[in-house]
């Protein structure tokens, strides 16, 4: 089977497209031919006539065949046809300087896309053959060649084969332009495929923000730079006071809005550098980097409480929704994310425990 047959078996959009051009390229080598018959004809040159009627029947065959639903065949005639018509011209007329070369290119072109490789260096390598016995021939005196034929049969001839060969490769250029076109659609959709798989994996579903994956990914980044500056960072664990109620008392999509709402309410208080996740559940963490005192990270924090806290009518019910936090530095408390993550989540504790709405810095005394 080959390359083509196969591709037929699995593209069948593909296998009529290349029966459609097949059959276009059988059409315009019968008119071709017959031209040429014709231009003979007139001319009184019978010599060549015989041999194109003998490819024009050829030609006819191999479309009846292409009617039945044998693509491969056809277009295996239908090269022949082009080889043997070349080869013809080439040798009762100018030789390796015919006209008839210029069709060449255009049947290499059609074995590769309709055939497959074999059939284009078959048709490389016999042409190549025919070639050096049409030189043998010259120079041992098998053939008297026309090679110094003028006037208007040069011009018939030459522009009869050149809109031939522009017509064949014409059509299979712009196959392969379609179809490059549609593998550039097909790696963009596949492209925007592994982004959107890659955005889920690294996202959380309901609020949109980042996951903890990419939580810890960020703590690292941030930490090197940290580092690099001599500054420091804090881990601000995040708990909703009472959700359990909302949903209980407001139902699950009550809630669900809610959490948005704080997602959104946090993120409109931090600057450009911070960083807000969703860990689970009503639990968020916020990634401060750049902040070396406790100062700085309440000023953000009080900015944060004000929002959030700020009534919001949710399923038809107003709420006041009010957070816990707890805080850990870096690298004051530690320099590892899962660490400082359990130490925050400590102080978190400490914050519900002390009455909730409020924030709390790990203390190691309390461990």
């Amino acid at each position: 089977m080959s390359k083509h047959a196969h591709l037929g078996d699995l593209n069948p959009e593909f296998e009529q497209i290349r029966s459609k051009r097949v059959g276009q390229t059988i059409g315009v080598l019968l008119l071709a031919l017959s031209a040429l018959a014709l231009v003979n004809l007139i001319s009184t040159d019978n010599v060549v006539v015989p041999v194109l009627l003998f490819a024009i029947l050829f030609l006819s065959f191999a479309f009846y065949v292409l009617r039945q639903g044998q693509t491969q065949i056809a277009a295996i005639l239908t090269l022949l046809v082009m080889f043997i018509c070349i080869a013809q011209a080439m040798w009762s007329g100018s030789g390796l300087r015919s006209s008839a070369l210029l069709v060449f290119p255009a049947a290499q072109l059609f074995a590769l896309i309709m055939i497959g490789k074999r059939a284009f260096y078959l048709s490389y390598f016999g042409m190549m053959a025919f070639m050096g016995i049409l030189l043998t021939a010259n120079t041992q005196g098998w053939r008297v060649g026309v090679e110094n034929m003028i006037g208007y049969r040069w011009m018939l001839d030459f522009g009869i084969l050149l809109t031939a060969a522009t017509f064949v490769m014409r059509v299979l250029a712009t196959d392969l332009l379609a179809m490059l076109a549609a593998l550039r659609i097909e790696m963009t959709e596949i492209t925007q495929s592994r982004i959107a798989a890659e955005h889920l994996a690294n996202h959380d579903t309901l609020t949109g923000l980042p996951n903890r994956r990419m939580a810890e990914q960020y703590f690292s980044d941030m930490f090197d730079q940290a580092m690099q500056e001599r500054s420091g960072m804090a881990l601000i664990f995040v708990d909703v006071d009472n959700f359990k109620d909302v949903n209980d008392s407001h139902g699950h999509q009550c809630g669900d809005d809610l959490l948005k709402h704080i997602g959104q309410a946090i993120s409109s208080q931090l600057r450009r550098t911070d960083r807000l996740t969703r860990i689970a559940g009503d639990e968020f963490l916020i990634l401060l980097p750049g902040v070396s005192v406790s100062h700085d990270v309440e000023l953000i924090l009080r900015k944060i409480k004000h929002s959030v806290s700020m009534p919001v009518t949710l399923e038809g019910e107003t709420l006041s929704p009010t957070l816990s936090m707890g805080i850990a530095l870096a690298p004051a408390h530690g320099d590892d994310f899962k660490g400082l993550l359990s130490k925050a989540d400590q102080a978190l504790y400490q914050a519900k425990a002390a009455g909730r709405n409020r924030y709390h810095y790990f203390q190691p005394t309390l461990l």
